[in-house]
């Protein structure tokens, strides 16, 4: 049946998403963002225009059953209305079945994962607050999609938790390139991706991307909500981790306490710190193999003052080795052309020998031979330092800039940004070393602390005069025996 509707019933989500069903050969359309971006309702005007049009049939599920009727039910609602499709739709409990044709929309909570079965009649499967399912019901719902030419699997969510499947098995484990195949978004900060086999879509979306929010940029319909945007705008600076989850639509936390770094603040310790060819690189380790074996590669500025952490590696299983690592360091350093001096150190106790090393070689021994071309120093302490009182220098220096340290991070040294975010600490002040259980692997490890650690071993070895006198409550002193004879003049 012909249905026409005008374009200013829809946001520029929808004619993607409208886009994105023309192409048979993608399976699933995700879409994640800030508050208010319409992602669900523009997902439900699509599937009540393809149900309405063509009676296409679409199974919609959110987790628990209880909320159906003030979530889905209420935006599948919202799209019928403004769409003007009232008389089409014959409104149930749980269910909305069109008049024109044989088509419905079915909602469901997913209280027995039995239900993710028996979708095969369906062209449509929309899992709304996808980061509230679990990934083997993700997977049982994709399994399940058969039969039918172009059917589609539509996700949504808010990027609260990096710790998400969503993220670590759906985001993380996909390679993606920006398209513009199917549109864009007037949001400079949203984007369209495709995966590396074609098959799935990813979406990040933000307020203003919705024109019922910031008004159509012709200005003939929409609206401009001015008391929204002040109050989204504001958590700026009130509170920047909500800012960038809730408005931004990134990936992050929204809930804090107990942080081991109580100074962090990534609104003003993450910035763009790009390598700089006159300085010397610090490459620092934690000797840890689950979730990853971690390097984080520093630079001091030539006032000896301001340093920062410029570049980030982590390799996972089973590329955690020293030979996989120093392979990303050499193709690193390749790549910046580096001929300044390069330092490595880390954790004090890698300085033995090792039941998984060659005997009578220590970790940084075997680093620096894989990365001999270098000529890498060490710069190792002759013990760890104290967790608690290195922490209190870190805060401090995060804080009020200690011993006038400044400490910067470049934004996309996202795993250690993370790291820094929601590390906790244990009773004691230490780190708490809670660990987690990979749900395919049963590998338990601990999910945060490693660039933590790493970090405190880098301040209190290279400002390790600065480090005494804070102990000292600030007396000068002239540099104690804390390890091999060091100067950050040696380069």
């Amino acid at each position: 049946m012909l249905i026409k509707f005008s374009r200013k019933y829809f946001n520029p989500l929808y004619f993607i998403i409208n886009a994105i069903d023309k192409d048979n050969s993608i399976r699933r359309v995700l879409i994640y963002g800030g508050k208010s971006s319409s992602k669900t309702v523009s997902i439900s005007q699509f599937l009540t225009k393809e149900c309405a049009c063509f009676g296409s049939n679409t199974i919609a599920f959110r987790k628990e059953s209880t909320i159906i009727k003030t979530t889905l039910k209420k935006s599948f609602t919202l799209a019928i209305n403004n769409m003007y499709l009232n008389p089409a739709f014959e409104k149930l409990e749980l269910s909305f079945r069109c008049n024109l044709n044989s088509g419905e929309i079915v909602m469901k909570g997913l209280d027995d994962p039995e239900k993710a079965k028996g979708v095969e009649s369906y062209k449509y499967i929309y899992l709304d607050e996808l980061n509230h399912f679990t990934y083997a019901e993700y997977e049982q719902f994709d399994l399940s999609m058969r039969g039918i030419e172009g059917q589609k699997l539509f996700a949504s969510w808010n990027p609260v938790d990096e710790n998400s499947f969503v993220k670590t098995e759906i985001v993380d484990k996909n390679e993606w390139s920006s398209t513009d195949k199917f549109g864009t978004l007037p949001d400079a900060n949203s984007f369209v991706h495709i995966s590396k086999d074609g098959k799935t879509i990813l979406i990040r979306t933000t307020y203003k991307d919705n024109y019922w929010i910031v008004g159509s940029p012709c200005g003939t319909y929409g609206y401009v909500d001015n008391n929204l945007i002040s109050l989204y705008e504001g958590l700026r600076e009130k509170n920047f981790n909500s800012y960038k989850v809730n408005v931004l639509g990134e990936w992050g936390k929204t809930t804090f306490g107990g942080e081991f770094l109580k100074s962090w603040r990534s609104e003003k310790h993450v910035s763009e710190c790009k390598y700089n060819p006159e300085l010397a690189i610090y490459c620092i380790f934690d000797e840890n193999v689950n979730p990853y074996f971690p390097c984080g590669i520093f630079q001091i500025d030539k006032n000896e003052k301001d340093f920062y952490l410029i570049h980030i590696i982590a390799k996972r299983n089973p590329e955690n080795t020293v030979r996989h690592m120093c392979q990303d360091i050499n193709r690193k350093l390749k790549e910046w052309r580096h001929t300044e001096a390069v330092f490595i150190g880390g954790d004090a106790t890698s300085v033995k020998n090792d039941v998984k090393q060659e005997k009578g070689h220590d970790l940084f021994y075997l680093i620096s031979q894989e990365l001999k071309e270098y000529k890498p120093r060490r710069a190792v302490l002759g013990s760890n330092p104290s967790i608690r009182m290195s922490a209190d220098f870190f805060n401090a220096i995060l804080e009020y800039n200690e011993s006038n340290l400044s400490f910067k991070v470049d934004k996309e040294c996202r795993l250690a940004i993370l790291d820094f975010e929601n590390t906790k600490e244990d009773k004691n002040g230490g780190v708490d070393k809670k660990t987690v259980t990979d749900p395919v692997t049963k590998v338990s490890y601990q999910p945060y602390g490693h660039f933590c650690d790493l970090t405190r071993y880098f301040i209190c070895y290279v400002f390790r005069d600065e480090y005494v006198s804070y102990q000292r409550g600030g007396a000068q002193l002239q540099r104690p025996a804390l390890g091999k004879s060091f100067s950050k003049h040696n380069y």
